[in-house]
Parts: C-alpha cells; structure tokens; sequence
C-alpha cells in the first residue's frame, strides 16, 4: 500500500525529489488510521454515513467515551490493513479528548496518540 505522506501538521508535502512524498507499508497504514479516525461523520462528500461521530461522542455536555470507543473500533474495522486494536484508553481533560490506541496492522504494531 502507498499514500500521500504528511508532515507534523498533517499537511501533504514534497519529497527530496520535488515530488509529493509517498510512504508505503507501516507508515502508509500508520496515516490511513490516523486519517479515518480525524474523519467527523457527516464531512465527506461521497460518504456521509462514516467518519467518526464526535459531535454525539465528546463535543456535547456530556462525552461518552465508551461510544466514542465503539466508533474508533468500527472506524478501524474499515481499513483492510488493519487486524485489530489491541488496546485503547481515553479521557477527558481540560475539555479535551485524549486517547492512545496500539493497533495491529498487516505490518506490526501501531500507535496512535489523539
């Protein structure tokens, strides 16, 4: 697998070569989680059905981090490359959602910080 690779910001950049940066394998599947999970239900065009559901999970009065959970784990379950998540934990702190996720991908252990 190859992707568009991306920067601390989570912006597309040039490679050394002057061209867009790609990754492949660990890295490619590394930022395809990251990007499904970033995805707010309801914003892509084409698939207005998926994405995460972070307005009823953590923006409201009140964060249900348990369905927010549930959301992550389907979420992930899209991604052929991806086997399964090992571990997951969050909190909320100074109004803000915290999580960390080991996920196992067809190329190793991956961990993502959100």
């Amino acid at each position: 697998m190859k992707t568009f690779n991306v920067d601390s910001n989570n912006d597309i950049h040039l490679g050394n070569d002057g061209n867009l940066s790609i990754v492949s394998g660990e890295r490619a599947s590394k930022n395809r989680c990251e990007h499904y999970v970033k995805a707010l239900r309801g914003e892509m065009l084409h698939k207005l059905d998926m994405g995460i559901p972070y307005w009823k999970t953590t923006f409201g009065r009140q964060a249900d981090i348990p369905l927010f959970e549930a959301a992550f784990r389907d979420r992930l379950r899209e991604l052929d490359d991806v086997i399964s998540v090992v571990s997951f934990s969050a909190l909320i702190a100074d109004n803000s959602l915290n999580y960390t996720a080991v996920i196992q991908t067809i190329y190793g252990e991956i961990t993502l910080n959100g």
